[in-house]
């Protein structure tokens, strides 16, 4: 006869349900939290790390972002209201009561059919003036105009170019938009304010004089420094009375009203006449709610800093479910006597995730002060000093607010499982001292499901990618299904993710059959994965996920540089600058050319400047243009590049189709000596192509049209022909093709009636065109050119071949996934060590030197990033693959992404990533000679 069990009847039984329960369990869970100081900081630290992240991501886009009342600030200081022109004095035009730039025009309005038909005689220009905004002002207010522009003034080496602004700036109403520094105020029109930066670059002080080249040319001196708060404290600047700096009048002025308001009715009248206002009342108080857009940037880049935090959040609270498991395997025989004293489940369940709220709450707290320091310190490095900008130092504390319960979330879900299992203790095992791995599943359908998932994951992806693509590839696209089918793409990878997750295990045991023979401590620390999936299974999930995320950014990055590069249309050779010579109209004028080429000798000598005949291309749409034919050109539908470049039947001045010059000249655009069959043909007057489109048969055509039959996108022309030749031609190759179509020598096109102007600059610039350059020639045309100084900028094309930014990112990204891996693996190490407390006493017990618990430690750090690094790897391929499979040619005027990983950054995650962490921890794992406790029969 089997005896029953006795029941206990005396002993108590703590139950959380009840509300006095939880106070205890709070206590405890605060001395359990703590009771291992280590692995507390751990823990917290976890916690704390992407929390900390978070906060200075929030309080650097706050300190980033205007609020209404910075922007007030700055754009009118501490006035109240500021008029400015914005078109011509007709009505019609209706501002934005918030945002003065955002404005609508009513149909059939004056100024609506100004806009259409800003050429017939009731739209004239000339029958509307522009807003005369000193005579807007009210009857009896103050009133500062201010106008800016620029200036030349004379450097210690050569011209400088500044910012040059009239009117009372130092003016104490304006103080926040401008802000006097030291020294005093201008008293006449010879005396200026100027930037600190300004004294810099000048070398001078307050005090000397400063020799102004243009709009005027006289001495004026300096009296003290000011600075426009709405730019970078970097800006060159000098500030003058009104009319002091002679500033044309061209409609740029600004007025400011001190202290009288301007009301929304009014600020209509005011929209009658081309006036837009910016009045403090109205921006504050707006009539209706404002259609502007102005600050959605700050909410991207909220979302763009959550995602990025909730990521790392999740990454992180893997291992921190994992050391809480750790440590709540270290805690079993605390947990048997609270059992055994009556505590229920439910009640060690409080215990244990009460212990995560606690660490939660201590890293949050922690992580956000550090993060708000961060911020602070990352503002202050990256202020300009444009507090458009950088308005200041502003802690967003409902954003904080919710990161502190992030953390605290983060904290508590993180002990959940731990929690769980510690609810689950068996008393009498525990308090005997006995120890065993965490159970494992061993359910049939858990076990297939995790295969099941990751291939259903992967075909998802293929399937989407494949849908994406035909979808793109349709004529005409009126849904957003290709975004609905898209998200397949993305959601198949994390479906595969998952699954390997769920079949850790069995890929773990997998590799643990083969690494078994590489000795002795790769077979323990195989087994030991195998047998700890708790606290294994995290770290290779965070490895897989991080270098998941790194692949997909480098796949997608490496193939857009790819197709960036492939598109790129070389203008000439690299090291070769050009420019147009044209007045404001877009025609040649040989004075302006000859003047542009002396400046250009006198500031860039060295640049060994050629003058060159090119094609009039840019016309009225009834003037005629004569272009070389693509002969060779397929049907495009759209814009590309390649065969579907437009500039081929476009016109353009900036790269003009037909130059004229030597053989010399062509070899300085191709950058080598032309061919003996080039040279051959411009001495008989022939052409040479370098772009073999045009010729066919030896001949290259051209076509004289009307401006207005040349179609938009690189379209083929419309209509017919005014005019059609042929001149014989031969092609010169080059090694990328180049923007130029024909070259012929001078007297070979006008034998040909083809028609040309000597205003095309060509220069050598092997190390580009410096800012400090571009500056000089700028200041120095802008001083000699007088009146005509607007008429031409004086800015080389300098070719210098595509930029690839694929180096800088893909550095960035494994630099970032090897801090995150080597962290988490550092982690699982310690972990394991910590929880492999028995194996380290068993094998130093039998004479196992530390050397031996080293090699466990780096055998099992080689097995998690190994394997999770190149299952990351294969699964951050998948979305590219699949985005790029094509069974079909591509459509004209459809462009693909192409499939162009950069196989070096690939091999760096996969197997380099694993050999440094593994390096990493070998240098640092197992260096005690012997283990602090040591238990003997």
């Amino acid at each position: 006869m089997s005896e029953r069990p006795r029941r206990d009847t005396h002993r108590p039984t703590i139950r959380s349900r009840s509300p006095f329960a939880v106070r205890p369990a709070l206590l405890l869970a605060r001395r359990l939290a703590f009771a291992r100081p280590g692995r507390a900081v751990l823990v917290a630290a976890l916690i704390g790390l992407p929390i900390a992240g978070l906060a200075a991501g929030g309080v650097l886009i706050a300190s980033s972002t205007q609020s209404t009342e910075d922007r007030l600030t700055v754009e009118l200081g501490q006035s109240a209201a500021m008029l400015e022109a914005n078109g011509p004095d007709l009505a019609g035009m209706r501002q934005d009561p918030v945002d003065r730039y955002t404005s609508t025009i009513a149909k059939k309005s004056p100024l609506q059919r100004y806009y259409d038909r800003p050429d017939t005689s009731d739209a004239d220009a000339s029958a509307f003036p522009t807003p005369d905004l000193l005579g807007s002002v009210p009857d009896g207010a103050a009133s500062i105009p201010v106008r800016q522009g620029t200036a030349v003034v004379s450097g210690p080496r050569v011209p400088v170019t500044v910012n040059a602004v009239e009117g009372q700036t130092w003016a104490g109403a304006l103080q926040g938009h401008w802000e006097r520094i030291d020294g005093g105020v201008p008293r006449s029109g010879d005396e200026v304010l100027v930037t600190p930066a300004t004294l810099d670059r000048l070398d001078i002080a307050v005090g000397q004089t400063l020799q102004l080249n243009d709009p005027v040319q006289r001495q004026v001196t300096v009296v003290g420094t000011l600075r426009d708060l709405g730019v970078p404290s970097s800006t060159l600047a000098v500030f003058g009375e009104w009319g002091s700096l002679g500033l044309e009048d061209d409609g740029t002025a600004q007025v400011f009203l001190p202290d009288r308001s301007v009301t929304w009715p009014e600020i209509q009248r005011y929209n009658d006449h081309g006036i837009v206002v910016e009045s403090r009342a109205v921006v504050l108080h707006p009539p209706f709610p404002s259609t502007s857009t102005r600050g959605a940037g700050s909410l991207i880049s909220y979302g763009y800093v959550g995602l990025a935090g909730v990521f790392a959040l999740f990454e992180v609270g893997l291992l921190a479910a994992a050391a809480f498991l750790v440590s709540s395997r270290a805690d079993t025989r605390t947990h048997a006597v609270l059992a055994s004293v009556g505590g229920d489940r439910r009640f060690l369940f409080t215990v244990v995730s009460s212990s995560g709220l606690v660490l939660g709450a201590v890293g949050a707290i922690v992580g956000s002060a550090l993060g708000i320091v961060g911020g602070v310190v990352a503002f202050h490095l990256l202020d300009s000093g444009d507090r458009a900008q950088y308005p200041g130092v502003h802690l967003p504390w409902l954003v904080l607010l919710v990161v502190l319960v992030l953390g605290l979330l983060a904290g508590w879900a993180a002990s959940l499982v731990a929690a769980r299992s510690a609810s689950r203790v068996d008393v009498d095992s525990a308090l005997r001292g006995a120890t065993r791995p965490a159970p494992v599943s061993r359910r049939r359908r858990a076990a297939a499901a995790g295969p099941v998932l990751a291939v259903v994951g992967i075909v998802m992806t293929l399937a989407c990618g494949i849908g994406v693509l035909a979808l793109n590839a349709r004529p005409v696209q009126e849904d957003h299904l290709a975004l609905v089918v898209g998200a397949g793409v993305a959601l198949g990878p994390c479906l595969a993710q998952l699954g390997i997750v769920m079949a850790a295990r069995r890929l773990l045991g997998a590799v643990a059959r083969v690494g078994e023979r590489f000795g002795l401590p790769a077979r323990i620390a195989v087994r030991d994965a195998v047998r700890n999936p708790v606290r294994t299974v995290p770290v290779l999930a965070s490895v897989m996920s991080v270098v998941f995320v790194a692949t997909v950014v480098l796949t997608f990055t490496a193939s857009q540089s790819t197709q960036s590069n492939e598109q790129y249309e070389f203008r000439t050779a690299t090291g070769v600058g050009t420019t147009a010579v044209t007045d404001v109209d877009g025609v040649p004028d040989a004075d302006l050319t000859a003047r542009a080429v002396r400046v250009v000798r006198q500031v860039v000598p060295e640049a060994h400047l050629r003058v060159l005949g090119a094609g009039i291309e840019n016309r009225s749409d009834d003037a005629p243009v004569t272009l070389p034919v693509d002969v060779h050109r397929p049907d495009c539908t759209s814009a590309g590049s390649g065969p579907c470049a437009g500039w081929l039947v476009g016109p353009d001045s900036t790269s003009p189709h037909v130059l004229t010059g030597s053989a010399d000249d062509l070899g300085v655009l191709i950058g080598h000596r032309p061919s003996r069959a080039a040279r051959a043909a411009l001495e008989r007057g022939d052409a040479v192509a370098v772009r073999p489109e045009f010729v066919q048969d030896g001949v290259v055509r051209f076509d004289t049209r009307k401006a207005s039959q040349f179609a938009m996108y690189g379209e083929r022309p419309t209509g017919r022909p005014l005019h059609t030749m042929t001149v014989p031609a031969v092609v010169e190759h080059t090694e990328e093709p180049l923007q130029i179509a024909v070259f012929l020598t001078p007297q070979g096109a006008a034998r040909h009636g083809l028609e040309t102007e000597p205003n095309y600059l060509v220069g050598s610039f092997p190390d580009g065109m410096s800012t400090e350059r571009s500056d000089a020639l700028a200041a120095t045309w802008q001083a000699s050119a007088g009146q005509q100084a607007d008429s031409w900028y004086p800015s080389f094309n300098v070719e210098a071949g595509p930029q690839d930014p694929f180096r800088p990112i893909a550095l960035v990204v494994v630099l970032l996934a090897g801090i995150v891996t080597l962290g988490a693996t550092t982690v699982a190490i310690g972990l394991a060590r910590a929880d492999g407390r028995r194996d380290d006493e068993v094998l130093d017990a039998i004479g196992a030197s530390p050397g031996v618990r080293r090699r466990v430690s780096t055998w099992q750090a080689a097995v998690l990033t190994l394997v999770g690094s190149l299952v990351g790897v294969a699964l951050g391929v998948l979305p590219l693959r699949a985005l790029t499979l094509r069974f079909a040619p591509t459509p004209l005027g459809v462009s693909h992404l192409p499939f162009a990983p950069d196989p070096t950054s690939l091999v760096v995650l996969a197997l380099g990533l694993p050999l440094l962490v593994t390096a990493g921890v070998w240098a640092v794992a197992g260096r005690r000679r012997k283990v602090a406790v040591r238990r003997t029969a």
